[in-house]
């Protein structure tokens, strides 16, 4: 019998970006490497202009399956990465992070800007 996992939801932390960054690699068809070092470069940012806003999906196993990367400025909501792993197999880390960003956009009164890739998880 499958023992179902639990999952949790918590603020990224700077340990964890070197994986939110593999995953947000495996979007792009271009260049690993290069996708993998902007990405992190990229999520360091955003762990040190908008901490709070940074999440991760973890299972028992402490393992990351899912990240989630807000931006909210005075003009624009922007959700700026959204991910996660095998979604066909982790709705329900699918359904933590849709639930997450639902709360932020209910108290949203300005323009939300997503990316593609954001985008077509969140459909």
């Amino acid at each position: 019998m499958e023992m179902m996992l639990t999952l949790s939801i918590r603020n990224m932390k700077v340990e964890d970006v070197e994986t939110v960054a593999k995953m947000v690699a495996l979007d792009h068809n271009s260049s690993p490497e290069k996708v993998y070092r902007e990405a992190k470069e990229h999520t360091l940012d955003h762990l040190k202009i908008v901490p709070k806003h940074c999440y991760v999906v973890e299972n028992d196993n402490k393992q990351i399956i899912a990240a989630m990367v807000l931006h909210p400025r005075e003009e624009i909501f922007e959700i700026e990465d959204f991910h996660v792993k095998e979604i066909q197999q982790n709705k329900e880390a699918l359904a933590l992070l849709k639930a997450k960003l639902l709360e932020y956009l209910e108290h949203v009164r300005i323009e939300v800007l997503c990316c593609p890739y954001a985008l077509r998880r969140l459909m």
